[in-house]
């Protein structure tokens, strides 16, 4: 199946938040992170980034498999995959990495990307890595339970 990218619209939010709590499920109860944990992600929220950032749908076929948001520095040189999300029953196909590497064509002017995922989800590392990003050595404390590790990728 074909993996591809549309533009997020208001008529989209509460399917994106549904899919969006049902992917970060495991990690909002494994790190215990109240206050950022993607999965209390308001509406209020994913319409200030609908309507200030990109938001795409990413579908697998005719199906909604995730989402990914994505940040644009004043400089249009500089981007932060903010959050992309894949459905459960979706995970494990590549549409991540399919996702990820339509979302910097869409940013061809890009000479930098950079993102952050949990400390010990190895799978994203080797992942992310494997595109061709590359730990910073920042990261975030955010609890007991949760550091952030942070990557980039110069093109």
């Amino acid at each position: 199946m074909d993996v591809k990218l549309i533009r997020a619209e208001l008529k989209d939010l509460d399917k994106i938040i549904e899919g969006q709590k049902a992917s970060f499920y495991d990690c909002y109860q494994r790190y215990q992170d109240h206050e950022m944990s993607p999965y209390n992600v308001t509406y209020d929220t994913i319409k200030r980034i609908l309507e200030n950032e990109y938001l795409y749908k990413i579908m697998y076929g005719d199906e909604p498999a995730g989402a990914i948001y994505v940040r644009q520095n004043p400089d249009k040189y500089n981007m932060r995959l903010h959050c992309i999300f894949i459905i459960p029953e979706y995970q494990n196909k590549g549409i991540g990495q399919k996702a990820i590497k339509l979302v910097e064509e869409q940013f061809s002017d890009a000479v930098t990307w950079a993102l952050e995922t949990p400390h010990d989800l190895q799978r994203n590392h080797h992942v992310y890595e494997k595109m061709g990003y590359k730990r910073t050595g920042q990261i975030d404390y955010v609890n007991e339970n949760l550091s952030i590790v942070h990557f980039i990728r110069e093109l």
